[in-house]
């Protein structure tokens, strides 16, 4: 995958340079590429189903509380909460208040995950009282006792004006958790029959159907990613090795026609049944070593035409050295007189 090539510089010192492959990088790139995308469709959906969840039980909670509103017994509730009288575990004995308790049943049996409760304005600044509270007959721990005060500066007190939902620190509908659990909550104010508002219902829906979907969503976009990561990964592998294969081979031929030989051929490389960029650089590559290999040649059999040239003319200055000594002088005066001795004698 990596590896060290060592070159050298025009001042003969050796410099290491890092060899990634080609293949690697469109791995790891299409890699990074893939989780992005993964990355924001997953994003998109998980928020568009998360916010699907969190509006459906929007509606049902809307639907529940307002329906719960519909069969308050405003004028008893009002009655029970001038003159009722709490019993020693915090609830009352009288028999209105257990009236409350029974339609607040009803609604629990018709939606299982909401636990209604009604409560009153207070004297005080944003102050309510509860009044009657389902998990009475259920939980202790979990109810409000019989008018049992509480200062509200959020969407409890809000909900004795107009249909509230409990936001989140961003203003937006959301579940919350508290030591009992993941809730959504909804309050809407009870009218008399002038239309004024006398009370309020709120309900608590249990929210782990939105966390369902939550886990659901990651369980199955984590399977998903998996397998289309390792479908994609072995994609990209196939297809960046016949993508690099040809560069691969022409890189091959560059090093044997670098070492001298030029025997290389590369038309298998060219010949291609859909040519592309490849195929016309092995084509170019082709025709360039051709021509180094002429160039080469030639320079060749100049250097071997100056090097007799140079051979001649050592010759000739070996020959003039001889010539102009004088030993070759005094040969030459003795063959002379030799020469004319016997031309008398003859």
């Amino acid at each position: 995958m990596a590896e060290n090539n060592l070159s050298t510089t025009d001042n003969g010192d050796v410099k290491r340079s890092s060899f990634f492959s080609l293949r690697w990088k469109l791995l790891i790139g299409f890699t990074v590429l893939f989780s992005v995308v993964f990355a924001a469709a997953f994003y998109w959906f998980f928020t568009t189903a998360t916010n699907l969840a969190l509006g459906r039980i929007q509606e049902d909670l809307s639907d529940t509380v307002q329906a719960a509103v519909e069969g308050v017994n405003h004028e008893e509730l009002l009655a029970l909460a001038a003159d009722g009288v709490p019993n020693d575990a915090g609830y009352s004995d009288d028999q209105r208040f257990n009236n409350q308790l029974d339609w607040l049943e009803v609604v629990h049996q018709i939606e299982p995950r909401a636990w209604p409760y009604v409560y009153i304005r207070g004297e005080g600044e944003n102050e309510v009282f509860f009044v009657a509270d389902l998990w009475a007959r259920y939980d202790d721990d979990r109810s409000a006792s019989f008018m049992e005060p509480y200062t509200s500066t959020g969407s409890l007190i809000r909900g004795l004006d107009e249909l509230t939902f409990r936001l989140n620190d961003q203003g937006e509908f959301d579940t919350y958790t508290d030591s009992f659990g993941r809730w959504v909550s909804a309050y809407a104010p009870v009218m008399n029959d002038q239309g004024e508002i006398v009370a309020a219902v709120g309900v608590d829906f249990r929210a782990e159907y939105v966390d369902n979907v939550r886990q659901s969503i990651l369980s199955q976009m984590l399977t998903a990613f998996l397998i289309t990561y390792a479908i994609l990964f072995i994609l990209v592998f196939a297809f960046s090795q016949i993508f690099t294969r040809p560069i691969a081979q022409l890189t091959d031929a560059a090093e044997l026609i670098g070492e001298g030989d030029y025997e290389q051929d590369l038309s298998e490389i060219g010949a291609q049944r859909f040519r592309d960029e490849i195929g016309r650089l092995a084509d170019v590559f082709d025709i360039m070593v051709e021509k180094v290999y002429e160039r080469e040649q030639k320079l060749l059999r100049q250097v071997a035409e100056l090097r007799i040239e140079i051979d001649k003319g050592q010759q000739s200055e070996q020959v003039d050295e001889i010539v102009e000594t004088d030993f070759f002088r005094e040969l030459q005066s003795r063959a002379a007189k030799l020469r004319q001795e016997r031309d008398q004698d003859e």
